[in-house]
């Protein structure tokens, strides 16, 4: 094994993370890598050690910046969105508005991991093959996640498995993207992550196994289909949760595991645990060598049979990146001692990390990289200074190796953990102690069910200790509900913070005397700062000014109203028009939306009807932004998710309060008036469209008005009472639906600025083209979240300004 330095490695993966980020042209500098090499070998037979050194890093970070700009800009401007878009304008990633809709087009795939089923559709993760356009194939490249709607059958779902070549009749839609300060561009996400389009087949009768994948892929199918039987007559049988988690572990497959398991575990700071990853590879590596000492294979002979053992354990389980890392480092370890080359672990790691950057440049980007190989370089410093100090007595050792090993791996992945996740969690540094040996015993108890599945005598225990341990290992979670403090939300850091925090854990390990104390001052408030104790100015925002903010959460609503002197009021916490698809809009959306406004803690969120684009993110909302009060219109009794999430609030303590017609209220120097819903004299079975809350917003010469989803019939009611002010701003009813935004309401109140909040490309035709002329022939300024993205409106009482993300300002 060729040693690598230190600094060119991470150069080298420095540069790579500077071409995702901030992509340069690749081929221009392509001669500056074997220049620069050059002149660092020329350096070296000079004897100018230093200079030499300085020149091969600078040749490793320009080589890094480059695959990687390559790399970059090929998966976002893959071979199946080019053409696509060719013939149907709209699927480039550079184009902002999404295609329409189209036929079917036949597309033959190749997948990547086995079939999900669900509940009510099947997920396939594959490559585009072939795409047939115009009558003829065409070969296309890219990744795909097709959803399969209805009922599959199990023995054809059994045949859509990794490696086999599929054909159907798909539509393309591109990834969702939702335009607002502080979040991320998910379709570029997703695009960087390997996954070009999302698609759709509307019948599993349509999906025809066209070839089958090779004999190693084969073979490992077979197993992953022996391993979840077995584990789900052995485990299964005791409970179906302890059955998904031994899946999990063993490999890789998590898409029965319940989503508030995966949520507790998160939480919790555990769910890494059953993500294969270096842990597994660990373990399995530990049982091999140690069965194969018990037999009285050794030295070379173990090594090759545990690199074997490895390698095939990788491409068995589920595609996974940590999987490749974690045994791409192993194996270099066992080559070594194949070689009888005795090296530092850091260099083994530091070889990994520019194998993988080289290989896969855009695995710089991917959380799970920093993860992997900053865990690591901690626990290796930790086993380097346990070993300067030894213990006397064994077990004292091992729980002092313990307690220092995951307080150091907390410590290096702080930042990264808030930045990633918006999550800063303590519970871990206790329940990593019970998770990971649980974690062992699951995956060992796993291995003996698969591997003895016809032994009832084996397999019969082994199910039934797998089962006790990912039990406890679920229920270890509830530590974070009775104590809640140990994990919490929390907005990304500054990158200001994260420097001065790494930077002092860098001093603080380096450094003694006063300096070491001074850089753990400075360490101590850069984790408090992250962790949301010690809390840093906001976005500045003049004092005197109301901001109102319709953000862009797709096909639902959510805006955000901030006061002068008052408290932030969030109106809405959009959702989906049919409920849950999985996405937590709450979380992954409106968190960061508001926190890119400064908000860490609201006054109010009103939920003005109980639909689920409008109700959609309002636990989340709840949960991280802890508002005084919850504020509704007009009870349902009988509506699950609106009863669910006043439940929630009463839980930590917000009560609830209706809004109805007649109240009138101030925030601040700010008039509200509730127009509607009246008090309900009879009681509703389901949620209304016209029970919507309406309020009107004044503000010296300016009033806004906040109609919910109400029809022409309300409009053309609340009329009378509405407040003629100077300047007049509509937040359109029902997303910009035919049946609002009535002729008599334009005419009668006159807005100057009417706002729209609709998702691109959305199945209803929202915002109608009615609505749009009528808004047009009175002269309003229309400002839509599908074209626009995130609208903000600032005014000082006399005079408003407009501000949009896609860069308009009026």
């Amino acid at each position: 094994m060729v040693p690598i330095g230190l600094a060119p490695a991470l150069a080298l993966v420095a540069g790579a993370a500077c071409g995702v980020v901030a992509p340069i042209p690749a081929h221009p500098i392509l001669w500056g890598i074997p220049l620069v090499a050059g002149a660092g070998g020329v350096l070296w037979w000079m004897g100018c050690e230093r200079a030499s050194f300085v020149a091969i890093t600078i040749a490793f970070a320009v080589c890094g910046a480059t695959v990687a700009a390559d790399a970059r800009d090929k998966a976002l401007h893959s071979s199946i969105r080019m053409l696509l878009d060719r013939a149907l304008p709209g699927f480039s990633i550079d184009t902002p508005w999404p295609p329409g809709f189209h036929d079917p087009i036949a597309i033959r795939i190749r997948l990547t991991e086995d079939a999900a089923p669900a509940a009510v559709a099947t997920t396939l993760r594959a490559r585009v093959v072939d795409v047939r356009m115009a009558g003829t194939w065409r070969r296309a490249d890219g990744g795909l996640i097709i959803t399969v709607g209805g009922a599959v059958d199990r023995h054809a779902r059994a045949e859509w498995v990794a490696g086999r070549t599929l054909e159907t009749p798909v539509s393309f839609r591109r990834p969702a993207r939702f335009l607002n300060d502080g979040v991320p561009d998910f379709e570029q996400d997703v695009a960087l992550d390997g996954t070009a389009l999302f698609a759709s087949a509307k019948s599993g009768l349509l999906v025809q196994v066209r070839g089958r994948g090779t004999a190693p892929e084969e073979a490992a199918a077979r197993v992953r289909q022996h391993v979840r039987q077995s584990v789900t007559r052995w485990v299964g049988t005791h409970d179906p949760v302890s059955a998904a988690i031994v899946t999990a572990v063993l490999v890789g497959d998590r898409t029965a595991l319940p989503d508030d398991v995966r949520l507790r575990l998160q939480a919790a700071g555990t769910y890494h645990v059953i993500a294969i990853s270096g842990g597994n590879i660990a373990i399995l590596a530990a049982l091999c060598l140690g069965l194969l000492r018990v037999l009285g294979g050794a030295g070379r002979i173990a090594a090759a049979v545990t690199l074997a053992v490895l390698v095939a354990y990788a491409g068995l389980v589920i595609t996974s990146a940590s999987v490749w890392r974690a045994t791409l480092m192993a194996s270099l370890y066992l080559v070594a001692r194949l070689l009888d080359h005795r090296s530092p672990s850091w260099q083994a790691l530091m070889v990994t990390a520019a194998i993988v950057t080289c290989v896969r440049p855009l695995d710089v980007r991917d959380v799970g990289f920093i993860l992997t190989f900053g865990a690591t370089a901690a626990l290796l410093d930790v086993a380097r200074r346990m070993r300067a100090r030894p213990a006397r007595h064994r077990a004292a050792q091992w729980m002092l190796a313990s307690v220092a090993s995951s307080l150091a791996v907390e410590a290096a992945l702080l930042p990264v953990s808030a930045h990633a996740f918006s999550r800063v969690t303590s519970a871990g540094l206790v329940l990593n102690l019970l998770a990971v040996p649980l974690m062992g015993v699951v995956q060992v108890a796993g291995i003996v069910v698969a591997s003895c599945a016809g032994v009832d005598l084996l397999a019969q225990p082994a199910g039934w200790i797998g089962h006790l341990a990912a039990r406890a290992l679920v229920d270890s979670a509830g530590l974070v509900d009775l104590f809640p403090w140990l994990s919490a939300r929390v907005p990304p850091p500054q990158p200001v913070v994260v420097l001065a925090y790494y930077v002092a854990l860098g001093v603080a390990l380096t450094s003694r005397g006063r300096l070491r104390v001074g850089a753990a001052c400075i360490l101590v408030t850069a984790a408090a700062a992250i962790g949301g104790v010690v809390k840093l100015p906001a976005p500045p925002m003049a004092e005197a000014h109301l901001r109102l903010t319709l953000f862009d959460v797709g096909q639902g609503e959510a805006i955000l109203l901030q006061p002068p002197q008052a408290g932030a009021v969030l109106v809405d916490s959009g959702g989906t028009p049919f409920g849950s698809d999985g996405f937590d809009i709450g979380a992954r959306v409106l968190a960061p939306a508001l926190w890119a406004r400064g908000v860490r803690r609201l006054h109010a969120l009103l939920v003005t009807h109980g639909d689920p684009d409008h109700l959609g993110g309002g636990r989340s909302v709840l949960a991280d932004f802890a508002p005084a009060y919850a504020w509704e219109g007009i009870p349902v009794s009988r509506h699950t998710a609106l009863q669910e999430w006043i439940a929630d609030a009463r839980t930590r303590g917000i009560p609830v309060v209706p809004r109805l017609a007649g109240e009138q209220f101030s925030l601040g120097r700010t008039r509200v008036r509730v127009l509607h819903p009246p008090p309900a004299d009879w009681e509703r079975p389901r949620v209304r469209n016209d029970d919507s809350v309406v309020m009107e917003v004044v503000f010296g010469e300016v009033a806004m008005l906040l109609t919910g989803d109400i029809s022409a019939e309300i409009e053309r009611a609340l009329l009378p009472r509405l407040t003629h002010a100077r300047i007049r701003i509509l937040k359109v009813a029902h997303h910009g639906s035919r049946t609002s935004s009535s002729r008599e309401l334009l005419d009668g109140w006159r807005p100057q600025i009417a706002l729209i909040s609709c998702g691109r490309g959305n199945t209803f035709g929202h915002p109608a083209t009615e609505v749009l002329s009528r808004l047009d022939a009175i002269g309003a300024q229309v400002y839509r979240t599908d074209r626009h993205g995130q609208i903000t409106i600032e005014t000082d009482g006399a005079d408003v300004r407009v501000r949009t993300y896609v860069g308009e300002r009026k």
